[in-house]
């Protein structure tokens, strides 16, 4: 590919900026090639400027290439973002599904130790058989009703 087919390809992913100095003394030259993200699509970490310095008949043979291997990297990086954060999504989602389970999970047991009728029963029928020493000391046992009709503690 040419050097602006290269750029092309790279300015598909994201806006570039391309700023170009020289150094009079030293005959090189500076290229830098700045991606800028688009507005919620491109991750801020891909952002990295690829900065290049050479003479200019350097350039001529390997900037291509060099925009090539950049524009690769950058691919590849933006491939990897992507897979991770699905990854991370997966995981988000499989967790919330399991605090959920856990929480059904918790709310069955709580249910099942309310007091059954059988259980009310059975602590009035004690609390009529004991001694008259054992109901001075403890508290009345107070009414329970089942389906609306009370229990005759004294009966």
């Amino acid at each position: 590919m040419t050097m602006f087919e290269e750029l092309h390809a790279l300015a598909t992913g994201a806006t570039l900026t391309m700023t170009v100095s020289a150094d009079e003394e030293t005959g090189r030259m500076t290229v830098n090639v700045i991606p800028r993200p688009k507005k919620d699509v491109d991750e801020p970490a891909l952002t990295k400027a690829l900065s290049l310095t050479a003479t200019p008949q350097e350039f001529d043979a390997g900037f291509v290439q060099a925009l090539r291997g950049y524009r690769e990297v950058r691919h590849s990086l933006a491939e990897q973002a992507e897979a991770t954060k699905e990854v991370l999504e997966a995981a988000k989602l499989a967790s919330v599904k399991k605090a959920g389970d856990a929480a059904s999970k918790v709310a069955k047991p709580a249910a099942s130790a309310r007091s059954t009728p059988a259980a009310v029963a059975t602590s009035i029928h004690t609390a009529n058989n004991a001694t008259d020493d054992e109901v001075e000391n403890e508290s009345p046992v107070p009414a329970a009703t089942s389906g609306g009709a009370s229990l005759d503690l004294f009966g």
